[in-house]
C-alpha cells in the first residue's frame, strides 16, 4: 500500500512536473521566437543604418573629391596671380630704371608655391616696395610733364613768333622791292618825265603840272584847257596834252593810274543841268573821257585804269576868286605803283 502510494505520488510528481515542463517549454519557445523576431528587425535596421552610412560615406568621398579638386584649381589659380604677380613687377622693376634686389619679391630666392601665405607676404613686401617707387616715380613724372608743357606751351609761343617773324619779314621784302622798283622808275623815268614835261610846259605853258608825293607822281592838267565850260568832251588843245601824256604813260609798266575830276563850287545851271545834274556827275564825265581817251590810244591795260569824281569837294585854292576856281578846276593823273588789283574795279566812282 504504501509502494502504491508511493508509486501514485510518483506519478502525480511526474505528472505535475511534465505539466509543468510543458508550459515552460513552449514558455522558453515563445520568448525565442519574440526575440527572433527582434533580432530580425534589429538586424534590419542595422542593415539599413549601414546602408545609410555607407551612402553617406560615398557622399562624404565625393564631397571631399570635389572639395580637393577644388583646391588644387584654386591653388593652381593663386599660383598663377602670384607668378603673373611676380613677372609684372619684375618687368616694372627692369623698366623703371631704379636699383632694386636682384629679385624684387623673393630676394633671388624662387618662391614656395605650396606655402603661399610666406608667398604672398614676401608678395605684398615686394609689392609695398614698388608701390612706393611708383608713388615717388609717379611724383616725379607728374613734375616734368608740368615742365614739358610749360615748355611746349613756350615752344608753341616760340613757333609763332618766329612765323609773325617770317610774315614781317617777306612783307618788308616785298617792301623793300617795291620801294626799290619805285625808286628804280622814279630815277630811271625821271628824267624822261621832265624832258617830256618840259616841253609840255614849253608847248602848253602851266597847263600841264607833273609833281611828286611819296610813292606816287601826279600830272595835273587845266579844265579850261582840256574842256570847253560845261563839257566833258577834249578841246583840240586837250586831245594834244593828252596825247603826249598817253606816250609818256605807255613808257611807264607797272603802273596804276587813277583818272581823277575836280570841279570849282559853281552850281550847274540851265540847259545844263539836264546832262550834269551836279558836279558830281561833270566831274565823273571827265575822268572817264580822259581814262577811255588813254586806253583807247595808248593800248594799256584796261585793269591799269580807274576814274574817279570828286566834284568841288577837294579844291587846291580858294573858290572866292577866278584864278582859284580856275586852279580847282583840273583833271589829276595819279600814277601809283604796281599793286593787285580787284576782279571787279569800278571803272568810274563819285567820291566824296
Amino acid at each position: 500500500m504504501k509502494l502504491v502510494n508511493t508509486l501514485l505520488v510518483v506519478v502525480a510528481c511526474t505528472v505535475v512536473v511534465g505539466c509543468v515542463s510543458q508550459q515552460s517549454h513552449e514558455r522558453a519557445l515563445q520568448e525565442y521566437e519574440e526575440s527572433q523576431e527582434f533580432t530580425t528587425a534589429e538586424l534590419e535596421r542595422l542593415q539599413q543604418e549601414v546602408t545609410q552610412l555607407q551612402e553617406t560615406k560615398s557622399a562624404l568621398e565625393h564631397t571631399v573629391e570635389v572639395q580637393d579638386q577644388i583646391k588644387e584649381e584654386q591653388l593652381a589659380a593663386v599660383q598663377q596671380e602670384v607668378q603673373a604677380l611676380y613677372t609684372q613687377i619684375r618687368k616694372l622693376d627692369n623698366t623703371s630704371g631704379a636699383a632694386s634686389l636682384t629679385d624684387p619679391l623673393f630676394g633671388g630666392e624662387p618662391a614656395d608655391f605650396h606655402d603661399l601665405a610666406a608667398a604672398l607676404t614676401k608678395v605684398r613686401s615686394g609689392l609695398d616696395g614698388q608701390i612706393a617707387q611708383m608713388a615717388y616715380l609717379r611724383e616725379q613724372n607728374s613734375l616734368l610733364g608740368k615742365d614739358l608743357s610749360a615748355l611746349e606751351a613756350r615752344l608753341k609761343e616760340v613757333e609763332r613768333l618766329k612765323h609773325e617773324l617770317e610774315l614781317v619779314r617777306k612783307a618788308r621784302e616785298v617792301q623793300e622791292a617795291q620801294l626799290a622798283k619805285v625808286k628804280y622808275e622814279v630815277l630811271t623815268v625821271g628824267e624822261e618825265i621832265d624832258r617830256i614835261t618840259k616841253a609840255l610846259e614849253d608847248k602848253f605853258g602851266k597847263s600841264l603840272v607833273v609833281t611828286q608825293h611819296h610813292d606816287r607822281l601826279v600830272l595835273t592838267m587845266l579844265g579850261q584847257v582840256l574842256f570847253e565850260s560845261g563839257e566833258a568832251d577834249l578841246t583840240p588843245l586837250g586831245l594834244k596834252i593828252m596825247k603826249q601824256v598817253g606816250q609818256v604813260l605807255a613808257t611807264l609798266p607797272g603802273k596804276n593810274i587813277q583818272v581823277e575830276g575836280h570841279t570849282d563850287n559853281h552850281r550847274i545851271y540851265g540847259q545844263l543841268q539836264k546832262q550834269y545834274p551836279t558836279n558830281w556827275e561833270l566831274s565823273t564825265a571827265r575822268a572817264t573821257t580822259v581814262l577811255r581817251y588813254l586806253i583807247e590810244q595808248t593800248g594799256m591795260d584796261p585793269k591799269q585804269f580807274s576814274a574817279t569824281g570828286y566834284a568841288d569837294k577837294r579844291p587846291v585854292m580858294t573858290n572866292e576868286t577866278e584864278e582859284g576856281r580856275a586852279q580847282n578846276r583840273r583833271v589829276e593823273i595819279v600814277l601809283y605803283p604796281e599793286r593787285v588789283m580787284q576782279d571787279n574795279e569800278t571803272v568810274a566812282t563819285l567820291a566824296p
